[in-house]
């Protein structure tokens, strides 16, 4: 019962018959609620692209705004569900570019599994072939905690090896983000006076120089150059917050999806609370204290562990790019020249294409009274 972005697992939900909890003390109730839903995605999944919470006992469920129990079966004789965690599997969406609620962005999450194979069965249940869950992010190996449990047919995690190996870190909400100022705070401008004349060849230099020779540091370098100075340090809190915006802005992970904007808003809303300000590429101003944010994000735990979902994303879809070239999924030449999709990737899309119907009538996106009409006319 892995995820297949983070390779941590799911907790059992309040209906399951033998669940099998984390032992006490290691997650706290929000933690445990967080970890205890998914989003499966294939052509095996009821709805193609659909919300479902951990059962234990091999099978994920959920209770639909529709008068129907689902029961999927994440193991079985024919391969295993690829299933993440909600927040894993938004950033899966965002990596694939299928982040909307489209036939093609469902047809793209389902043809995941046709062209990199299935999750793995026994101990590495959920995991991904050809992708290095390993090299890439924090480098951490999640292997050595997963075992079979032949009495009980079904995986277990080793969460006390876990916590003593000091990983803990992991099971921090990648969703959590700082707060972000659209106006510099008066006392992070007060430097006290500013020297009368400087001879150093930096800060003698115009500040257009400095705009040049910022682009071409890192991220730790820029916020370490800017940091030695008092003369600097007003720069970098006034003309030179674009240049943090941008750099915030190429991290890819360090802003919220689409998606998270929305929930977030939407949740507040919900709990009579007012929006808190969340760092937006469009929205947020040019001039607010990006260099905060910037800071920031590199120093929360969530972050920490946002930044290591999002190098395992970029891998997975370093993978599938790798295979799909090879596979009868590529896009291929017509006789005009121009490039179509394969024969295979045309019949993916049929067989996904009732499915995104249902899953649309689960979430309440068309009349239930659609669905008979459409049922009678889905393809054989």
């Amino acid at each position: 019962m892995s995820c297949s972005l983070c390779r941590l697992p799911f907790t059992p939900g309040p209906i399951s018959v033998d669940p099998h909890p984390p032992p006490p003390g290691i997650l706290s109730e929000k933690l445990y609620n967080y970890f205890r839903w998914g989003v499966a995605m294939g052509s095996w999944v009821p709805g193609a692209v659909t919300n479902l919470e951990w059962l234990d006992n091999n099978s994920f469920g959920n209770m639909p705004s529709i008068p129907m129990v689902l029961n999927v079966q994440w193991e079985s004789p024919g391969g295993t569900i690829l299933v993440c965690h909600t927040v894993c599997a938004t950033i899966v969406r965002a990596t694939f570019d299928a982040q909307d609620d489209s036939l093609q962005a469902y047809t793209d999450l389902c043809q995941i599994e046709k062209v990199l194979g299935r999750p793995m069965m026994g101990a590495q249940g959920g995991r991904l072939s050809d992708v290095d869950y390993e090299g890439v992010g924090h480098k951490v190996d999640l292997r050595p905690f997963w075992a079979l449990n032949n009495e009980e047919r079904n995986i277990e995690f080793n969460w006390h090896g876990f916590m003593s190996n000091n990983l803990g870190w992991m099971l921090n909400r990648p969703d959590v983000f700082p707060r972000f100022r659209p106006t510099v705070a008066a006392e992070r401008l007060n430097f006290g006076p500013s020297p009368i004349a400087t001879s150093d060849i930096l800060t003698t230099q115009p500040v257009d120089i400095l705009h040049v020779l910022l682009s071409y540091l890192s991220d730790a370098s820029f916020v370490l150059l800017l940091s030695t100075c008092r003369l600097l340090r007003r720069h970098a809190l006034t003309t030179l917050q674009p240049h943090a915006r941008v750099r915030v802005l190429a991290l890819g992970w360090a802003v919220p999806l689409p998606h998270e904007y929305a929930r977030a808003a939407e949740l507040r809303a919900k709990n009579g609370q007012a929006p808190v300000p969340m760092a937006h590429a469009q929205e947020s101003p040019y001039d607010g204290d990006w260099m905060l944010y910037l800071s920031h994000v590199h120093r929360s735990a969530g972050m920490r562990v946002r930044r290591h979902l999002w190098a395992i994303a970029l891998e997975l879809r370093r993978a599938y790019d790798e295979k799909l070239e090879l596979s009868e999924y590529a896009d291929v030449q017509d006789e005009n020249g121009k490039m179509v999709p394969s024969k295979a990737r045309k019949e993916l899309e049929k067989l996904v294409e009732p499915l995104f119907f249902i899953g649309q009538i689960f979430r309440n996106k068309v009349p239930r009274s659609e669905m008979a009409k459409y049922m009678q006319n889905a393809p054989q």
